[in-house]
């Protein structure tokens, strides 16, 4: 998943698609990933254009170790990037509540003054 990706204000959803797929490789360059490895790109949730935010986009790849690739070079990624992205894995509904648990709870730990507290993935 790509965060804060600038979306294309064409009019025509092929057009948004390729700025999309073009973006993303833009993205990619300097990992080892072949342009056709993308197999496509969902933009999630409902267009609204009057906030001005962008959906997040679900980039698809041919196999699993693409998106290893990718998790593991993430900050050179968006360090490379002249947008402000973030990059993280796809998670369900039950993945986020819980990592939103785990995340208040090293919250409230923290607030209590307990350190070396972390989260990974």
């Amino acid at each position: 998943m790509k965060y804060n990706l600038k979306e294309s204000s064409k009019a025509e959803v092929a057009d948004r698609i390729d700025d999309d797929r073009r973006e993303v490789q833009k993205l990619l360059t300097g990992i080892d990933i072949e342009p056709d490895e993308l197999v496509k790109i969902i933009r999630i949730g409902k267009k609204n254009g009057r906030d001005g935010k962008s959906r997040p986009a679900k980039a698809v790849f041919s196999g699993p170790d693409k998106i290893v690739a990718i998790l593991k070079n993430k900050k050179k990624i968006v360090e490379s990037s002249t947008q402000k992205i973030s990059i993280g894995p796809d998670q369900t509904p039950l993945q986020r509540k819980i990592l939103g648990g785990l995340r208040h709870q090293i919250e409230d730990r923290r607030s209590n003054d307990e350190r070396d507290l972390t989260l990974s993935q």
